[in-house]
């Protein structure tokens, strides 16, 4: 399968490295630093996952890597890992790498991805989902790879068949894929896990850990997590707030000194991802006319928290 990533951030460079070993993988960044260094030394990962990393740093190198989409041409899956308030510029900036047969692939945290990618190519194209996977990036082309897990999609649109193969072509570069009829599901299930994180932390500048393990910090999960179950379900998923609450506090310990990706926005001063996290809960319990003021408080405290740096 001819593999186009359009962003070779953390995760990205992560999956870029299973993925070339079976298939024709072409990187487009417009960040020329992380170009420049993978033509160089190609991309470089340091396996460091518990249970699945040796520690050693790997070099793989994509069949091409450029800032130009016009370089690469048609792909048949085109795999985006960019921030989300850049999707729909990114996938525009991208179409010379699309045509009618290409499947657009977004596995990124949050609620909202699929609208953005939406505005761009036809919903029968849109596979989402999202992953269990752990990066941290070190340098423009260089990154470590810190947590291994499973890899989740579907599609609300997409011809199922469709999905199954994108599926199978990551299966066979030994990435563990889970294919879902009802994929917001797994997306629910796991953004619940980000809603009682991700938000507090950044506010407190935490590791994960300090969720489950601090008294005040978890009886806040629970009532961040209520909301997001009650809005989720209200949208069309089936979960269960125990199961959910189980596997929130279950991420947080078994990622107890991980830095979020929130918290290292909120360090780096940059814009975090808490409209699509923490953001979704309150804009959706708007829809459904179902009150959420645990997520909206959190969401306001993190978006005047980045004011303070951003101005704005």
């Amino acid at each position: 399968m001819r593999i186009g990533f359009v962003g070779c951030g953390a995760i990205g460079s992560c999956y870029a490295s299973y993925l070339v070993s079976k298939h024709e993988v072409c990187v487009l960044d417009t960040f020329e630093p992380v170009i420049e260094n993978i033509k160089k030394n190609g991309i470089l990962v340091d396996m460091v996952a518990p249970g699945h990393g040796n520690g050693e740093t790997v070099s793989v190198r994509p069949a091409i890597a450029t800032t130009d989409p016009k370089d690469i041409g048609v792909v048949d899956l085109l795999v985006v890992f960019v921030h989300y308030k850049f999707l729909e510029d990114a996938v525009r900036n991208a179409l010379p790498m699309i045509d009618d047969h290409t499947m657009i692939l977004c596995l990124q945290n949050g609620y909202g991805n699929y609208d953005e990618i939406a505005k761009v190519v036809p919903e029968e194209q849109i596979i989402i989902g999202n992953t269990a996977f752990g990066a941290t990036p070190i340098s423009p082309g260089h990154v470590a790879n810190t947590g291994y897990g499973g890899t989740n999609m579907g599609s609300p649109k997409a011809p199922m068949a469709k999905v199954q193969e994108v599926a199978e072509a990551f299966r066979i570069a030994g990435l563990e894929t889970e294919v879902h009829e009802n994929v917001y599901n797994a997306i629910w299930y796991k953004l619940a896990a980000n809603v009682a994180i991700n938000g507090v932390s950044a506010l407190l500048e935490t590791p994960n850990g300090f969720i489950a393990k601090n008294k005040y910090a978890n009886e806040l999960a629970k009532m961040l997590i209520k909301e997001a179950i009650t809005v989720a379900n209200a949208s069309g998923c089936t979960l269960e707030y125990e199961e959910v609450l189980e596997h929130a506090f279950d991420v947080s310990l078994k990622t107890d000194e991980t830095i979020s990706s929130m918290v290292q926005a909120v360090r780096n001063h940059r814009e975090t991802e808490i409209m699509i996290i923490n953001g979704a809960v309150s804009k959706l319990g708007k829809e459904h006319g179902i009150p959420t003021p645990c997520n909206d408080m959190i969401l306001n405290l993190v978006l005047a928290k980045q004011s303070l740096y951003l101005g704005r």
